[in-house]
C-alpha cells in the first residue's frame, strides 16, 4: 500500500470507533452529501472498481474515516474541495464494489456506533442478512430466527432450511428466548431476530446474537459477538453471493439520516434490458438479471446442481480463473447443494510432452466419471491467457456421453471478456443444453454497475436450470436493481459498436507491445484475441502477457512494471482489479494495469499462482478502454524498456 496512507495502528484499535461517531458523522453528512465536489470520484455510485494502491482494509479505512470526521468539526470545514482532498486521504476500504464501497462503509460505520454493534453488515439483499449466518462455512451450532412477520421465502427453501438445522420461529410477537438457550433445549443455538421496522436503541440489551432488519434496496445485520457469529464468514457469502448494500442505496440511507431528501437516479425493468440483449442475441428466450455476476453464478450453478441430481453433480472448471467463482464453487455451494468441485488446469503437456487444453480435461474427467451426473463452467476466452477452446471437440465428446450413458450435460458458459459472442447462434449450440451466465460489470454496463446476467435458449434442460435459478434468487433476493438496469440499458445500446473500437484499439496494443520489445531483441509471450477471433464475435479490450525476465528489488516484475506506469502516466493509467472502463461524460478513459496474481486471483491457492508464472515472472493484464491514447500509453512504457531491456537496437 502507498505509504501516504499508510497507518501503524493495529486492527484491534482501528476497529474502535469513538463514543459519539454516529452523533458525529449526522452532524458531517450534510456538508459531504449536500454539496457538489465534497465527495471523490471513487465515491460515486456508479464508481466499482477502486485504485489498488489505495486500497488497505476496510478496518483502517474505518479509523482514518473517524479521525477525518472529528477533523471536519474540530476545524469546522465546509469548503468542498478540502472536504474532497480528506476524504482522498481516507484511502478505500475494498478494492471492488461487490464487497462494498465507501459509502456502504460508512453506512455500516454508523450502524455499528449507533447501535452498540460489534459489526455491522449491510446487504444487497432483504434474505441475505439472516440466511448468511446460515450459510456461513465452519458454523456449527443450529439456528433459530424469530422473525416478526412472514419471511419472504419460498416452501422448498423452508425445507431446506429444516434440513441445516434452522428453526423458524415466524409471526414472532413475544420475548426473545435467552440468547444462551435456543428455546428446545440447545444451549449452543444462534438467535437471530429479524425485525419488521429498523432496529433503534443498544443491541447489547437485546437477548439474540443478531438482530435482521430490511432497508429500501436491501437489508442490514448488527452482530452483537463476534465469537458467535464469525464476521469473515458473512463476509465471504455476501461477497460471493450477493453483495454489499449497492452505493445508490447506501448513499440514500445516509442522506436520510442527515435529514437530506434522497436524490432519484434513473430506473430501468427487466423487459426493457431483455429486449435490447434479443436485439444483440435474438436466439434469447429467457433471461434474469442479478445484483452481481457471482450471485448469477451462485444462483445457476446451484440451480444446475439440483436440477441434475439429488446424486452428486460434479461441476468441472478452470482452476486459474476469477478466484471468486472458484471460492464460491469450492467453499460456498458445496454446503449448499450436491455440488463436487472439480478444479482442471487450463493449459499442460501429458507425459509425451503434448500439449493439453482445458477440453481435454474435462472430456478425461467426464470419462472417468461412468455417466455420473455433471456439468461444465467454462470462461470463453480464459481468463487471463484468452485461450478460446475448441467446442466441436467437445461436442464430439458430450454427444458419446449421450449415446453411451443416456445423460446430456450443461454447459455453463461466461462470455464477460468477450461480450458479443452470439454463443447461441452457433451450430454447435443449437440442440444442446447451453446457458450463459456473465458479469454485466464490465461490458455489458461500461464498469458502472456490479449486476450479472443468466440466460439461455429453447432447450428444455436449459430452461429448467434457468427456472430454478430464477426461484433461488427470489429466496436470496439477489435480483438486480432498477439502478443497476438502468445502467444495462445504457450500456446494451452501444455495445456493438464500442466492442469494435474497444477490439481494434487492443489489436493496435499488442502489436505496439511486441514491436518494442522485439526492437530491443526480446520475444514476448503474449495472449490477445487476433483480427480473425475478433471477426467471429471474440472482440475484446483485454490482452496478457509476459515481460522478459529482468532483474527488480520488488516482489515481481510485473508490479515494478505496474508501478512505473503509474508514476509515468498517472492522467492514462490506473492499477484497477476490472475491466470493460468507460469513464463517459466527456471526460477521458483509463487503461487498467494489474497483476492480477494480486487481485482478480488473490483468492487462488499459492501453488496455481506460481505455476503460471513464466521465469519466475507473473502475468500482466491490461484492459483497453474505447477512447484510448495508445501513442501516449505505448510511450509511457518506453521508458521501464530502456532500463530493462536496453535502448531500441
Amino acid at each position: 500500500m502507498s505509504s501516504h496512507i499508510a497507518d501503524q495502528q493495529t486492527t484491534q484499535e482501528a476497529s474502535l470507533l469513538p463514543a459519539d461517531f454516529a452523533t458525529q458523522l449526522v452532524r458531517v453528512l450534510p456538508r459531504l452529501l449536500g454539496q457538489a465536489g465534497a465527495l471523490p470520484d471513487d465515491w460515486d455510485v456508479h464508481a466499482t472498481t477502486y485504485d489498488l494502491p489505495r486500497f488497505d482494509s476496510e478496518e483502517r479505512f474505518g479509523a482514518r474515516f473517524a479521525r477525518t470526521v472529528a477533523q471536519i468539526l474540530d476545524e469546522d470545514i465546509k469548503d468542498p474541495a478540502r472536504l474532497r482532498e480528506l476524504l482522498f486521504a481516507c484511502g478505500l476500504p475494498y478494492d471492488y464494489a461487490r464487497l462494498g464501497q465507501p459509502l456502504s462503509t460508512v453506512y455500516e460505520l454508523y450502524l455499528r456506533a449507533k447501535h452498540g454493534a460489534a459489526r455491522a453488515f449491510s446487504f444487497a439483499s432483504v434474505t441475505k442478512p439472516w440466511l448468511a449466518i446460515i450459510e456461513a462455512p465452519g458454523r456449527t451450532a443450529p439456528v433459530r430466527i424469530y422473525a416478526e412477520g412472514t419471511l419472504p421465502i419460498s416452501e422448498r427453501k423452508r425445507a431446506a432450511l429444516r434440513d441445516q438445522r434452522v428453526t423458524l420461529h415466524e409471526l414472532w410477537t413475544g420475548p426473545l428466548p435467552a440468547r444462551a438457550d435456543g428455546g428446545d433445549g440447545s444451549a449452543d443455538a444462534l438467535t437471530v431476530w429479524v425485525r419488521q421496522q429498523p432496529f433503534e436503541g443498544d443491541l447489547r440489551s437485546v437477548a439474540a446474537d443478531a438482530v435482521c432488519y430490511a432497508v429500501p434496496g436491501g437489508g442490514v445485520l448488527l452482530l452483537c459477538d463476534p465469537a458467535r457469529v464469525d464476521p469473515h464468514g458473512i463476509q465471504l457469502i455476501r461477497k460471493r453471493t450477493v453483495a454489499a448494500l449497492l452505493a445508490a442505496d447506501a448513499l440514500h440511507e445516509l442522506e436520510r439520516a442527515a435529514g437530506l431528501a434522497p436524490r432519484q437516479f434513473t430506473e430501468a425493468t427487466e423487459a426493457t434490458c431483455t429486449g435490447k440483449l434479443r436485439a444483440i442475441f435474438p436466439q434469447i428466450t429467457d433471461a434474469s438479471y442479478f445484483c452481481t455476476g457471482l450471485a448469477a453464478e451462485a444462483a445457476l450453478f446451484a440451480a444446475a446442481a439440483q436440477v441434475l441430481g439429488p446424486r452428486p453433480v460434479t461441476l468441472f472448471f478452470a482452476q486459474n480463473g476469477y478466484g471468486g467463482t472458484g471460492q464460491l464453487i469450492t467453499e460456498v455451494l458445496p454446503l449448499q447443494c450436491p455440488i463436487v468441485p472439480a478444479p482442471l488446469p487450463v493449459m499442460g503437456h501429458d507425459a509425451s510432452g503434448r500439449p493439453i487444453t482445458l477440453i481435454d480435461r474435462v472430456i478425461e474427467g467426464l470419462q472417468a466419471l461412468a455417466g455420473a451426473p455433471a456439468c461444465v463452467f467454462l470462461e470463453t476466452p480464459t481468463n487471463p491467457e484468452l485461450q478460446v477452446h475448441d467446442f466441436a471437440k467437445l461436442m464430439d465428446a458430450m454427444r458419446a456421453h449421450e449415446q453411451r450413458f443416456g445423460q446430456r450435460v450443461p454447459i455453463l458458459i461466461d462470455t464477460t471478456l468477450a461480450p458479443m459472442y452470439a454463443l447461441f447462434q452457433r451450430d454447435f449450440a443449437s440442440d444442446w443444453p447451453f446457458l450463459l451466465v456473465k458479469s454485466g460489470s464490465k461490458y455489458f454496463t461500461k464498469g458502472k454497475s456490479t449486476l450479472g446476467v443468466a440466460a439461455c435458449a429453447r432447450d428444455p434442460l436449459a430452461q429448467a436450470i434457468m427456472g430454478r435459478a430464477r426461484e433461488l434468487g427470489r429466496d436470496a433476493d439477489s435480483f438486480a436493481r432498477p439502478s443497476q438496469l438502468a445502467d444495462l440499458s445504457e450500456g446494451l445500446a452501444d455495445l456493438p459498436a464500442r466492442m469494435q473500437q474497444i477490439g481494434a484499439h487492443t489489436v493496435q496494443l499488442a502489436q505496439g507491445i511486441r514491436s518494442a520489445l522485439s526492437a530491443r531483441g526480446h520475444e514476448i509471450t503474449l495472449y490477445s484475441i487476433s483480427p480473425e477471433q475478433a471477426a467471429d464475435g471474440l472482440s475484446s479490450g483485454l490482452l496478457s502477457f509476459y515481460l522478459p525476465p529482468a532483474p527488480t528489488e520488488h516482489a515481481d516484475l510485473v508490479d515494478e512494471f505496474v508501478e512505473d506506469l503509474l508514476a509515468r502516466a498517472p492522467g492514462l493509467v490506473k492499477s484497477r482489479v476490472s475491466y470493460g472502463q468507460s469513464t463517459g461524460g466527456g471526460r477521458p478513459d483509463w487503461f487498467y494495469v494489474i497483476n492480477p496474481q494480486e487481485s482478480t486471483q488473490g483468492s487462488l491457492p499459492e501453488a496455481v499462482k506460481n505455476a503460471q508464472k513464466r521465469d519466475n515472472v507473473q502475468i500482466c493484464r491490461i484492459s483497453v478502454p474505447q477512447h484510448a491514447n495508445l501513442e501516449a500509453f505505448l510511450a509511457a512504457m518506453e521508458s521501464f524498456f530502456d532500463r530493462k531491456y536496453g535502448p531500441r537496437r
